[in-house]
């Protein structure tokens, strides 16, 4: 397919056109339609919920007092069944009137009521709890009147002597023979008392009586203010009832803002009550009112938020709706360019394989390319290494060599003598320089050839002795003090390694020692070994090693006197290619692979510096069983 070939698309409808523009100009006119209708509805839901708030709050407070009223409504009624009161009445006692003082006392105790005190006919206190109210007189008391007519009494009123508010329970005391009143037995209550947990309601209350005057309230500068104008008859009755001290009330401001149906919003003269929800229930039994409000600020977050959200969910909507028909639009339109979309995904699909075929082909050679570099650094790494012993082997061969043909020559002319004893002994002598230029070679092959990765059972003792003597010339040649501590262990000790890779990493780590003490003027070049107990039981069975058990390790020291190993250098020490020698000196894989070699046979390689000066590396290896006395 010609790529450059182009399929003419079908025009696009008017509507795909200007789909856009109606989306906008849908949200510019209906948005501020649906956030003031949103706006109306969470007002009015959210105000008619905290009125449905109110009203339960209000409803349990009356109850709440109601309950609290009738339990001190019955203190009277029970008083009047007591035989005692009436006969003293009857009787005019005066003894008696001192025994009931006691007895009243215990009563007010006893229901933690506030006062109480018994009236003669006339109105005038024959005894109370309080001393202070003997002989004062209550017949113009609306609830004396009522008792003396044979009804029960109550009456709220704000005490003239004690100034605090009181509601007074009174009932008649009665003749036994004539059922005439004989006296009124009152019970005092303190309104705090009947107000209880008032302050640690949710909604803000106040409670006015008959008149309007706010007998309580949460707001206390309230208390005793009037919610309307008092008429001329209402100051008359507390006049005549001494209801309170006086009938000028100061009258509580309020501005109705609006009213809803059993509530209202109004104003109230504080800082946090500018706009508050009002919802009033009456008391008729004490004919009085309850009034509970509401902060509306507290609405405003919950408006706010409702609004919002609705906002949203309308703008939501139409942009879903929005979407949906322009993508089927677009999926109308899409169905006429199905063909050639797909003959151009197929093309650049194609493409792409081949670009991503020929990418992969890159990153193989290039990773083969990278495996291949460092199998190169690592050979590298180990001629270098074989150089570095080129020159003392060398010295070490020529004195074998110049003293096999110096034998050889000798040898020569005993034969000419016919002296076959003494060219025995000359070849003989050739024989052992012989073997020993074929053990020092065998070194160098051994350690040039690649071995595999297998392990074995191996003499500790022979490969420290092979790589000290590939070392032992440059030794004498730099004047290095070479000791080994540990023959006399080593001799029974066998080690799980691989003989040739381990004095690989031997010859390493002792001509890193001999290099880090190239500039000393104290050289010195010692091997430790010890046996540990590391606590462990292994099963071997790898290789042609048997099954055996094992718990011991040796620890193969080699501590030089020379620069030591700088802190910060530590960690990265075994890292691929860190080295602190200078540029091409070298690659820095030494330690590395020695590293790696020890983790392959098992063990440990670390490093640290000896505390007198110099570095040391310890090499750990499970080892067969530990020498016997070590």
């Amino acid at each position: 397919m010609n790529p450059e070939v182009d399929i003419p698309y079908p025009p696009r409808s008017w509507l795909q056109n200007n789909i856009k523009s109606l989306y906008i100009a849908c949200l510019m006119v209906f948005v501020p339609l649906w956030m003031l209708g949103s706006w109306y509805i969470f007002t009015n839901q959210a105000q008619t919920n905290l009125q449905q708030q109110i009203k339960s709050d209000l409803s349990l407070f009356a109850d709440s007092l109601d309950s609290e009223l009738e339990k001190y409504r019955f203190v009277p009624k029970m008083l009047i069944m007591d035989a005692t009161l009436a006969s003293t009445l009857a009787n005019k006692n005066l003894l008696h009137y001192r025994n009931i003082h006691d007895y009243l006392i215990h009563i007010r105790t006893v229901t933690t009521a506030d006062e109480v005190f018994l009236l003669d006919i006339n109105g005038s206190t024959l005894a109370s709890t309080e001393h202070a109210n003997q002989g004062i007189d209550y017949a113009h008391t609306p609830y004396f009147q009522a008792a003396r007519t044979g009804v029960s009494g109550g009456f709220f009123t704000l005490g003239v002597n004690a100034g605090i508010r009181g509601y007074y329970f009174s009932e008649p005391i009665f003749d036994t023979k004539t059922d005439d009143v004989l006296g009124v037995i009152v019970v005092k209550v303190n309104m705090s008392r009947l107000e209880r947990g008032w302050l640690n309601k949710r909604t803000p209350m106040m409670m006015t009586d008959e008149y309007g005057v706010v007998i309580a309230s949460s707001v206390p500068s309230w208390l005793f203010t009037s919610r309307q104008r008092l008429e001329e008859s209402a100051k008359q009755a507390i006049r005549s009832t001494s209801k309170y001290p006086t009938t000028s009330f100061p009258e509580l401001q309020i501005n109705l803002i609006k009213q809803r149906d059993n509530a209202q919003i109004i104003s109230l003269p504080r800082p946090d009550y500018n706009r508050v929800l009002e919802v009033s229930l009456p008391l008729p039994e004490l004919s009085w009112q309850l009034y509970g409000h509401g902060d509306l600020k507290t609405l405003d977050f919950a408006i706010q938020r409702n609004t919002a959200l609705s906002i949203l969910v309308f703008i939501l909507t139409v942009s879903l709706a929005y979407v949906v028909l322009q993508r089927r639009l677009q999926f109308n339109e899409t169905l006429g360019r199905r063909e050639v979309n797909q003959a151009r995904l197929q093309q650049a699909k194609e493409t792409l394989e081949v670009r991503v075929a020929k990418r992969t082909q890159d990153l193989q050679d290039r990773n083969d390319q990278l495996k291949q570099a460092q199998t190169e650094l690592i050979h590298s790494a180990k001629l270098a290494t074989l150089g570095q012993m080129a020159t003392s082997v060398t010295h070490e061969i020529n004195q074998p060599l110049t003293a096999i043909q110096t034998s050889a020559d000798n040898a020569e002319q005993w034969l000419e003598r016919e002296n076959y004893s003494r060219v025995a002994n000359n070849i003989s002598s050739i024989k052992k320089l012989a073997q020993k230029m074929a053990a020092i070679t065998l070194h160098l092959k051994t350690f040039g050839r690649k071995t595999d990765n297998s392990t074995s059972w191996v003499s500790l003792d022979e490969a420290v002795n092979n790589a000290v003597e590939l070392v032992a010339l440059r030794c004498k040649q730099e004047q290095v003090e070479l000791a080994i501590d540990c023959h006399h262990k080593m001799q029974e000790v066998q080690v799980l390694a691989d003989l040739v890779r381990l004095e690989q990493v031997l010859i390493n780590l002792l001509t890193n020692a001999l290099d880090a003490m190239l500039d000393g003027s104290d050289k010195k070049l010692q091997i430790n070994c010890k046996i540990e107990d590391n606590g462990l039981e292994q099963q071997l069975s790898e290789g042609s090693v048997t099954s055996q058990k094992w718990q011991h390790n040796i620890c193969l020291q080699v501590i030089d006197t020379g620069t030591g190993i700088d802190p910060e250098h530590l960690v990265q020490l075994f890292d691929p290619f860190f080295t602190t020698k200078g540029t091409g000196v070298g690659l820095g894989l030494g330690l590395s692979i020695s590293y790696s070699i020890i983790e392959a046979m098992g063990g440990t390689l670390s490093a640290a510096n000896n505390p007198q000066g110099g570095a040391q590396f310890c090499l750990r290896l499970p080892c067969k069983e530990p020498a016997r006395g070590a």
